[in-house]
């Protein structure tokens, strides 16, 4: 064969070849019941009996294998099955995924070619930075309560664990053999996380598990609040590169934990835009809460199964062409965290903003992270495991709620951090009085452009402002000091609120009429 000839069958081999290495989801429109069979784990069953959740849910249901069958005889290979969302992925051409269509019992056929991304930034990694997020939520009051987390199972999906029994943050893990299983959702043949590396990048989850529950013995350094909880670790991203279509490994993880009767689940990896066909990218109007896969799994978790999912915001906040959260921090159920500066309550510059077109608020809760939100969502996950330790008799949701009104903000909560940093002796009170209402919370009537707040009980200290345009979204932030006990105020164009935040000491809403 001529050179021609062999570049002319090679290119056209290799255009073949990319044609079939599109990655599709196939949903289908029902799935049969065998009501003599129970579909998930006696621990799953305890918790959902535990949480008067109901014990038998077509979401269990496995896919209907004449379904599988079926696709399988057109010459496609399945990849991955998901029962929750009663699909499957599968790479094809886009041949086969018109010919799909056409089948009686298939509702969607869309590709899967999304991208995922760590939420998280080039961190500075100096031990001493570690414990601010701890300090910013009060973390003395946990360690007087005795609270570590003891007897919480948490699960991680991330990019890798490698090193994680070297890392002197995490050694008392394997000394109280706290990992108790895990699994890589890309190359599933592949069984340790910890000792076998995969990609550069398998360290990611190691600083995750580090601010959910890292502790220096010798040193005596705490990095996260969950020390004594135990973990899953699961493997659902490359962190060499930001692969596509890697959302299906998302979704089989969460169903494994929720198979495991794991509830607590720390997730710092996120969906939005930069697909290789420009035709397929996210737009900002399907952070929605009800259009990604992964935000539709993450809502059938929340919603259906009990479990509580805590999840990265996302680090597009500088970037004029996004700025708003990714999925699956969109979803309505699940408690999305932002990010702060570390001296006062500001949105630190990365972190992504709520969208405006929602109904409901997001982010949820912020604390401080230089590293990006994926390093401030796993500070929170350790703190809700000490909550459920506090009170296990509690919801998901219940807790969901007390964590969002311990927030330094609350109630006048924003698109920029939510309702702020959780403080602890604020959640641990409102465990036992969930109705509480805090005293250093108020709000001005203003008439006119102008006006000057007097804030005597705050003179040495500085106010951060939120400019809003309604109850909820802001049009700008800044930090301003008190002077004399007063704050003088401007309203700014579309202005119809100010929030003043003193940090964790107190909040006046100023309402311009």
């Amino acid at each position: 064969m001529g050179i021609n000839k062999l570049v002319l069958v090679l290119a056209l081999f290799s255009a073949s070849y990319s044609q079939a290495q599109v990655k599709y989801w196939i949903i289908f429109k029902d799935k049969k019941d065998d009501h003599n069979i129970n579909y998930v784990s006696e621990r799953c069953l305890a918790n959902r009996q535990k949480f008067n959740i109901p014990l038998r849910q077509f979401t269990d249901i496995p896919i209907t294998g004449a379904y599988i069958k079926g696709v399988k005889e057109k010459g496609i290979k399945i990849i991955f099955k998901s029962k929750w969302l009663n699909g499957i992925t599968s790479y094809m051409t886009d041949n086969q995924a018109e010919e799909l269509k056409k089948l009686a019992y298939v509702k969607e056929v869309f590709p899967a070619n999304t991208t995922i991304r760590m939420a998280s930034v080039k961190p500075n990694f100096k031990p001493e930075r570690y414990d601010t997020p701890l300090k910013q939520m009060h973390a003395k009051v946990i360690t007087e309560n005795n609270l570590t987390g003891k007897g919480v199972v948490v699960g991680l999906a991330d990019a890798g664990f490698v090193g994680a029994n070297t890392d002197p943050l995490l050694l008392h893990l394997f000394a109280d053999s706290s990992i108790k299983g895990q699994r890589d959702f890309i190359n599933p043949e592949r069984k340790d996380l910890i000792l076998e590396p995969a990609t550069d990048g398998d360290h990611h989850g190691c600083s995750v598990l580090e601010r959910v529950c890292g502790f220096d013995e010798d040193k005596k350094d705490q990095t996260g609040f969950a020390v004594n909880s135990e973990f899953y670790l699961s493997r659902t991203e490359n962190g060499e590169r930001e692969y596509r279509g890697e959302e299906d490994n998302w979704v089989a993880a969460i169903e494994w934990l929720d198979s495991l009767g794991v509830r607590l689940v720390n997730t710092s990896l996120g969906y939005s835009t930069k697909m290789d066909d420009p035709k397929d990218n996210y737009k900002q109007l399907d952070m929605n809460g009800k259009t990604t896969v992964i935000t539709r799994a993450a809502e059938i978790a929340t919603d259906q199964k009990g479990m509580f999912l805590v999840v990265s915001a996302g680090n597009e906040g500088d970037n004029i062409n996004w700025m708003i959260i990714s999925a699956p921090a969109d979803a309505p159920g699940v408690l999305s965290v932002g990010a702060t500066k570390e001296r006062n309550c500001e949105k630190i510059g990365y972190s992504s903003v709520g969208p405006e077109f929602l109904p409901y608020l997001k982010p949820n809760v912020s604390c401080y992270s230089l590293g990006g939100t994926s390093f401030s969502a796993p500070i929170i996950t350790g703190f809700v495991a000490c909550l459920m330790e506090k009170a296990p008799a509690l919801t998901s949701k219940q807790l969901k709620s007390i964590i969002e009104k311990s927030g330094n903000l609350y109630p006048y909560g924003n698109n920029y951090i939510g309702y702020g940093y959780p403080i602890a002796e604020r959640a641990l009170q409102l465990i036992t009085d969930s109705t509480h209402k805090f005293d250093n919370v108020s709000s001005i009537e203003v008439r006119g452009k102008k006006t000057t707040i007097k804030c005597d009980q705050f003179s040495k200290e500085e106010a951060v402002l939120f400019h809003k345009k309604d109850n909820v979204n802001v049009l700008s932030q800044e930090t301003v000091s008190v002077y004399k006990g007063k704050i003088k105020l401007k309203q700014k164009t579309g202005e119809t609120r100010t929030t003043l935040s003193f940090e964790d000491k107190g909040v006046i809403e100023v309402l311009w009429k």
